[in-house]
């Protein structure tokens, strides 16, 4: 894969890219050096890549890892940001109980709502995507639902 190609293909794939990864980190900065690093190694080992039409679920398997890497990482250390000053990629406010709600689910169950309900891909498109048997991605819908749904209800009875 040439350089040009590996540009525009990367390019498709950013908002993607962020939203997967914004599904697990949380965390702007953290979410901003996850996508640059996975995009570092698979511009690295693009030789592994046997098929161009494989492309987005081999990006998404280095970016998927590397962001494993960064929790990993941050459950050795404790961080307290210096300073809150930065430019958000968060959701507008109109969303936050349900955004606040995603945030409670595990990063698994994070990434496949965000992938259906957010940018619209089938339940195929994001097994072919994660790598992941469709099975796995109608249990993680399944559960994250019931899970959204009953912290949703349990939220909304404090308010009442």
């Amino acid at each position: 894969m040439d350089a040009q190609t590996f540009q525009a293909e990367a390019k498709r794939l950013e908002k993607l890219l962020y939203r997967v990864a914004w599904s697990y980190l949380s965390n702007d900065r953290d979410v901003e050096d996850a996508v640059q690093d996975a995009l570092i190694k698979a511009w690295e080992k693009r030789g592994s890549l046997r098929s161009a039409d494989k492309f987005r679920p081999w990006l998404m398997q280095i970016l998927v890892n590397q962001c494993k890497n960064v929790l990993r990482k941050r459950r050795k250390w404790s961080f307290f940001p210096l300073e809150e000053d930065t430019a958000s990629v968060e959701p507008p406010e109109d969303g936050a109980p349900v955004h606040e709600a995603l945030q409670k689910l595990k990063p698994e169950q994070r990434i496949v709502m965000t992938l259906f309900y957010v940018d619209g891909y089938t339940m195929q498109e994001i097994a072919d995507t994660l790598s992941i048997p469709l099975g796995t991605i109608k249990t993680r819908l399944h559960s994250a639902r019931k899970q959204l749904k009953q912290i949703l209800l349990v939220e909304w009875e404090e308010t009442v």
